[in-house]
């Protein structure tokens, strides 16, 4: 039998960190959402992703909501499916990785357009 740790999170319950991370991503992917939608809108930006970018170019906002709630929740429902095994597990803590670098990045991209006097902090 495994010790357990005294922090319930590092021990061995798989489901339960999975549920965390898809929580995290969905967090994540939503707040992506929101600063692309403020950007888009209030600041001089450029999608880099070709699909959003089509459909804020042609000022689709609904459909690109449901997109990326439905691409989200489509890879969100993958990685439940597959919770029990260490490769999702894995592939999920890449995901939400590459989600908390983005938000470093609309960090520093609000930054920036604050210092440029775009916004008012």
């Amino acid at each position: 039998m495994l010790p357990r740790f005294p922090i319930r999170w590092i021990d061995h319950c798989r489901s339960r960190r999975m549920a965390e991370l898809i929580i995290l991503l969905w967090v994540l992917s939503l707040a992506d959402l929101f600063f692309t939608i403020w950007a888009q809108r209030f600041t001089p930006f450029t999608e880099l992703n070709p699909l959003a970018s089509l459909l804020l170019s042609q000022n689709h906002i609904p459909l690109l909501i449901a997109v990326k709630v439905g691409l989200t929740g489509f890879g969100a429902a993958i990685f439940w499916r597959l919770r029990n095994h260490a490769r999702a597990e894995l592939a999920l803590w890449g995901v939400v990785l590459v989600y908390v670098l983005l938000t470093f990045r609309w960090s520093d991209y609000t930054y920036e357009i604050a210092a440029m006097g775009w916004v008012s902090v």
